[in-house]
């Protein structure tokens, strides 16, 4: 009963480089659908990266949807992949807006290319058991179909105390973020 969990401080990282041009609409589509069960105790953030890290909405209440889904409407594709400065900034996001006994979790979308800056798994890993060790946990959403790299995308889930999906369409990308929402994004 998600109406009884914890306050959740969601930042969503959103990779959005060059590799995520055909997977960029299944993204949006999903965040959509998260967004429309959102409760006023929640916020999310949204931070994308390519060729750089940004930060694409600051830290928004649940109930503030309209700003929430002109953010996602806002995202393009292009450029390299800087997953490591996404994972910095997202983390940092998260840590300003932490919610003493909530649901601090950052939740990576992406097709597993990181190619620019700190990309090594090693290097991935060890920022994310640092952060995990903070109490700001780290999910994964995988997307993507024939080039989908998930050979780091599901240790990082791992290691960030959180759970790692694959989606590949709209089906599944409700099931993930809507029905077992509770699952997904667990307290802990």
């Amino acid at each position: 009963n998600m109406s009884e969990a914890p306050a959740s401080n969601l930042v969503f990282l959103i990779d959005t480089s060059g590799s995520m041009t055909n997977h960029l609409v299944l993204v949006k589509q999903a965040l959509k659908m998260l967004v429309n069960n959102l409760r006023d105790q929640d916020s999310i953030s949204i931070v994308t990266y390519a060729g750089s890290a940004g930060l694409a909405l600051p830290a928004t209440k649940g109930s503030d949807k309209d700003t929430i889904l002109t953010a996602i409407d806002s995202m393009e594709a292009g450029g390299s992949t800087a997953g490591g400065a996404g994972l910095k900034l997202a983390y940092k996001i998260a840590k300003q807006n932490y919610i003493f006994d909530g649901n601090n979790r950052v939740i990576l979308a992406s097709d597993g290319d990181f190619n620019v800056g700190l990309s090594s798994r090693e290097g991935l890993i060890k920022l994310i058991e640092s952060k995990r060790d903070e109490r700001i946990f780290l999910s994964v959403l995988g997307f993507g179909y024939g080039n989908y790299a998930d050979t780091i995308m599901e240790p990082l889930a791992d290691h960030g105390n959180g759970n790692y999906y694959y989606i590949d369409n709209l089906l599944e990308a409700k099931k993930v973020l809507v029905k077992e929402k509770g699952g997904t994004l667990p307290c802990r």
